[in-house]
C-alpha cells in the first residue's frame, strides 16, 4: 500500500463516491480552513492505483513555533469493514506527519462507529472499533477523557441518527413518532412558511441561537464558529449547506383560521337544526351526529384561542415573525442537523417541526441515507444536561450512534505534554 498527498480532484472524486463522508472531510472544508490561515493537506492510502482511504489534515499553529495535526471524522473509507486498511492508514499517517519536526502531535477522531444504542441500551462493540483501539495503543495514542461540551477542540462522540435510505417522504414521516407527525401535518394550516436563507442573512440565525442559549443549557455559539459556518456555506453553496427559517405570516394565519371557521359554522348550524328537530320528536340526535357536533364546537373553541393568540403576536411583533432557524449541511448520503434554535413563546406554531418537515422532504429526494441530528452527551438519565434535547430527537425514532472518540498521538511526547499539545 502507498501513502501520498493527493491532488484535490482525486481526493474530491474519492470522498464523493464513498458511502459515508462527514462534511469535515469534504474538499470545501479544507478550503475554508486554508482560508483561515491553516496549512491543509489531503492524503490517501492506495493500492494498485485505487484509493482505499483518504483524509483532510489541518495543521494548527501551536505556541508560535510548532504545529498540531488534526483529522476530524476521518479518514473516509472505501470499505468501512476492512480493519487492515484502517491500521495501515494510521501507521502511514504517523510516518508522514512525523517528517515535519515541528508537528508535536496528531489529534484524530475517526467516523468509526463503536456501537449503536437501542433506546438507552448499548449494542455490541464493533470489530472495527476494537481494531482501531489496538492500532492507537500500538502507536502510543491516548483517548481523551473529555467531551465536546468540555472543550471545543474535542469532536462529538454520540450522535442521534435516523436511517431513511430508500424511503419516500411519506414513509419517512410515518416512521416518526406521533408528536413529529402532528407537527409535520401543520404544514399549510397555520400561516407558517419555511424559507431558505443565505450566508448574508446569518444574523437571523445568530439572534435565534442567542435566545435559545439564554433560556436553555445550550452552549452559546462563538463568533468564530459563526464566521466558520458562514464561510463554509459560501464555499459549499446554499444547495449543500442550508439555513431553513420558519416564518409566521400572521395575516395568512388569520385568513386560514377564518377559512376553516367558515367551513365549520354551516356544519354546526345544520347539526343544531337536526338536534332541535329530534328533541321536538322526543328523541336524541344520533350518536354519530352528536359526536360530530361536539367535535365541531370544540374545534371552533380551538380556532378562537388560536385567533386571539395570533392577533396578540401580530400586535406585538408585526406581520412576519421568525419562529425558529436551523443550519444543515449535506455530504454524500448524509444530512447533518448542525445547530438550531427557536423562540420559546412561539412554540405552538410548530416552527421547528416544520423546518424538519422541509428537510425530510429535501433529504428523501436527494438520496440521503442518514438524517444525522448530531450531538448528544451520551447521558441517558433524566438528569442529563441535554435530557430535553435527547427527548426531542427521540421523537424522530432513530438511534444513538457512538463513535470511537478523540485520540492524541504524541510525536514528541515530552515536548507535546509540556506545551499542552496532548490531553
Amino acid at each position: 500500500m502507498q501513502f501520498d498527498v493527493l491532488a484535490e480532484q482525486d481526493y474530491s472524486a474519492f470522498v464523493r463516491q464513498c458511502e459515508r463522508c462527514f462534511f469535515t472531510q469534504l474538499p470545501e472544508y479544507g478550503e475554508v480552513r486554508a482560508g483561515e490561515g491553516y496549512r491543509v493537506e489531503r492524503v490517501g492510502l492506495s493500492e494498485a492505483g485505487k484509493i482505499l482511504a483518504a483524509a483532510t489534515i489541518v495543521y494548527q499553529p501551536w505556541k508560535k513555533a510548532f504545529l498540531r495535526a488534526q483529522i476530524s471524522y476521518g479518514p473516509v473509507l472505501a470499505d468501512d469493514e476492512n480493519p487492515e486498511v484502517v491500521e495501515a492508514f494510521f501507521e502511514a499517517l504517523t510516518r508522514h506527519v512525523r517528517k515535519d519536526n515541528r508537528v508535536l502531535s496528531i489529534r484524530v477522531a475517526p467516523l468509526i462507529v463503536r456501537r449503536q444504542f437501542e433506546g438507552s441500551e448499548p449494542g455490541p462493540e464493533s470489530e472495527l472499533a476494537r481494531r482501531f483501539d489496538a492500532v492507537m495503543n500500538k502507536l502510543g495514542g491516548e483517548r481523551l477523557q473529555k467531551e465536546f461540551y468540555d472543550s471545543s477542540d474535542v469532536q462529538i462522540r454520540y450522535s442521534y441518527v435516523k436511517d431513511i435510505a430508500g424511503m419516500s417522504f411519506k414513509e419517512a414521516m410515518a416512521s416518526c413518532g406521533q408528536v413529529v407527525r402532528t407537527g409535520f401535518n401543520r404544514a399549510g394550516t397555520n400561516g407558517v412558511e419555511v424559507r431558505f436563507y443565505g450566508p448574508d442573512e446569518f444574523d437571523v440565525l445568530e439572534k435565534v441561537l442567542e435566545h435559545t442559549a439564554e433560556r436553555t443549557e445550550m452552549h452559546a455559539v462563538s463568533d468564530s464558529a459563526f464566521h466558520y459556518y458562514r464561510d463554509l456555506m459560501q464555499k459549499l453553496g446554499t444547495d449543500e449547506m442550508m439555513m431553513p427559517v420558519a416564518v409566521l405570516n400572521t395575516e395568512a394565519a388569520l385568513a386560514q383560521i377564518r377559512e376553516e371557521r367558515e367551513g365549520i359554522e354551516p356544519k354546526i348550524e345544520k347539526l343544531a337544526e337536526l338536534e332541535v328537530a329530534a328533541e321536538a320528536e322526543g328523541r336524541q340526535l344520533g350518536k354519530k351526529q352528536r359526536n360530530q357536533l361536539k367535535e365541531h364546537r370544540a374545534r371552533l373553541d380551538v380556532l378562537a384561542r388560536r385567533e386571539q393568540e395570533t392577533l396578540t403576536v401580530q400586535e406585538e411583533h408585526g406581520d412576519e415573525v421568525v419562529l425558529a432557524a436551523s443550519l444543515f449541511v449535506h455530504s454524500p448520503h448524509e444530512l447533518v442537523y448542525l445547530v438550531s434554535g427557536a423562540y420559546a413563546q412561539f412554540q405552538s406554531y410548530y416552527g421547528i417541526y416544520l423546518i424538519h418537515r422541509a428537510m425530510f422532504e429535501w433529504a428523501t429526494s436527494h438520496d440521503v441515507h442518514r438524517y444525522n441530528m448530531y450531538g448528544v452527551t451520551g447521558d441517558f438519565s433524566e438528569n442529563a444536561s441535554d435530557a430535553g434535547v435527547l427527548h426531542f430527537k427521540s421523537q424522530f425514532q432513530g438511534y444513538v450512534e457512538e463513535y470511537v472518540g478523540t485520540y492524541d498521538l504524541a510525536l514528541h511526547p515530552k515536548l507535546a505534554s509540556a506545551l499542552g499539545a496532548v490531553g
